[in-house]
């Protein structure tokens, strides 16, 4: 019924909002505008206080190396059905502000009430990102 490039079609579709490069967060702690662009050619602003509660979890030398929006990706190796978070300073971030141990220190696991809880937090900062 469906073949592969229906899918590609699909997925590519639903990730239009997906930033085309992610600013890190020490140039948008000092821009007077914290925005990034979408491969949709959108600009989508970040709030700041959202980017202070992030500066506030991570270590300020830290800062040049997150970028943001930090990306929750559907998992669909987990036959539940989850998202994830990948990069270790991103994993880092989010087990402090979900209070939950990494499955790994590169990749965790995000069920939906975490899920929930990470974009209550950080509506503009996070992004979700479907996969295949």
């Amino acid at each position: 019924m469906f073949d592969e490039r229906v899918f590609e079609k699909l997925f590519k579709n639903m990730n239009e909002h997906v930033p085309s490069q992610r600013p890190n967060l020490a140039d948008l702690m000092e821009s007077s505008d914290p925005s990034y662009t979408g491969k949709d050619g959108r600009t989508y602003r970040i709030e700041r206080e959202e980017l202070l509660l992030i500066g506030a979890n991570l270590d300020r030398w830290d800062w040049s190396r997150l970028k943001v929006p930090i990306l929750l990706m559907t998992d669909t190796t987990y036959e539940q059905g989850c998202w994830k978070v990948m990069g270790r300073l991103e994993v880092r971030l989010v087990s402090r502000l979900i209070n939950r141990e990494p499955e790994r220190e590169d990749e965790m696991r995000i069920f939906y009430p975490n899920l929930l809880e990470i974009r209550k937090l950080l509506p503009t900062a996070t992004n979700s990102m479907y996969m295949p």
